[in-house]
């Protein structure tokens, strides 16, 4: 069975890795060496974090390794999204695990595998310690750069971070163990952690209950349809929206609006967030099986929700070089109370 979930984990994780490889989005400046030199480092510590997390997937088969390396093939593609933004070399030799051109990255690799093959205990600690070793260096990343496009992709990546932290030391205090901090101060990973009071969102856990329509009463004609599919930890996401022009008046379309436009994404969610990657969908012919459509990464959302009504899309697409958040609530509360009930039975 651990062979299984690790063969479909790959096949899942791979497409969109290598597919992220020709969309920079528009071209950046120029980076000094040693911004150059963090975003090649980044790029190899995310794969770092997602080859980890593949071994401990097939050594114990506990479904947060496969949910979080899908997350690290996500950060892995941004990251090589940034690489052909600033026209750099992807650092990354292969896909193949293990596989890294430095070498204190390799012998990162070697030991904490070993360390994670000890226990399914220990291997959710290993977890832990490569997000605080990430969140370090992804603090180090932002605070050593101005590039705007690079600031918000490393401070996606944080968010993702801090989730996954909190999703492997669940784990540990379910086994009935303290988790103190590996890397950073413990007061600093209290705080993450939510410990001494949550910050707004945390404590509420994403559950099926969320399944529906919403939109933001601000933009009408668009919203979005979210599936939550809680025995996969995973969330789906299909946005309805415009193109960022009107065409013009002279342009039409067979069926619809020629200004319509429609993105899906999907990925794994932890606690009250979800990161999701974006997908494109073109090519196809209505009702026909020919051509057949052809599905490309588009860029990453990081959805957040308050509660069982209220929640943000917050979205980087960097083919046209938007970013933004987008507040969102149901279209209608029928199902808001099943929400409620499910999010209790979670605590």
């Amino acid at each position: 069975m651990k062979r299984i979930l690790i063969a479909l984990l790959a096949t899942l994780i791979t497409p969109f890795v290598l597919a992220a490889g020709p969309q920079g989005g528009p071209p950046g400046g120029t980076l000094s060496d040693a911004e150059a030199d963090t975003l090649a480092f980044m790029r190899e510590e995310e794969k770092l974090a997602r080859d980890v997390y593949l071994v401990l997937l097939d050594e114990w088969g506990d479904f947060v390794f496969a949910n979080i390396a899908h997350s690290e093939s996500r950060h892995m593609a941004t990251m090589l999204t940034q690489l052909d933004r600033y026209r750099l070399d992807d650092p990354v030799p292969s896909d193949a695990i293990g596989d890294f051109s430095d070498p204190a990255l390799t012998a990162l690799f070697l030991e904490q595998t070993a360390r994670g093959r000890a226990s399914r205990e220990e291997a959710f600690h290993v977890g832990a310690y490569v997000e605080e070793l990430d969140i370090r260096d992804l603090r180090i990343a932002i605070a050593g750069t101005d590039e705007t496009p690079l600031v918000k992709a490393y401070e996606n990546l944080l968010i993702g971070a801090h989730n996954h932290l909190r999703a492997f030391v669940a784990n540990i205090e379910a086994l009935g163990t303290e988790y103190r901090a590996q890397v950073l101060d413990q007061a600093d990973v209290d705080s993450i952690l939510g410990v001494g009071g949550p910050p707004s969102g945390q404590g509420f856990q994403i559950n099926p209950g969320l399944t529906d329509a919403w939109f933001d009463p601000n933009t009408k004609g668009q919203g979005f349809f979210i599936s939550v599919y809680g025995d996969l930890q995973m969330v789906f996401l299909a946005w309805f929206t415009f193109d960022t022009e009107r065409p013009p008046e002279d342009v039409s379309a067979d069926l619809g609006d020629p200004g319509h436009r429609w993105l899906t994404a999907q990925g794994p969610y932890f606690g009250a967030q979800a990161e999701l990657e974006v997908t494109l969908t073109a090519g196809g012919v209505f009702e026909s099986p020919t051509p057949g459509a052809v599905n490309e990464l588009y860029g990453s959302i990081v959805l957040q929700f308050e509660n069982c009504n209220a929640g943000t899309v917050i979205f980087d697409l960097p083919d046209i070089g938007r970013v933004g958040a987008i507040p969102i609530q149901r279209i209608a509360p029928d199902h808001a109370a099943h929400c409620q009930q499910l999010n209790e039975a979670s605590r």
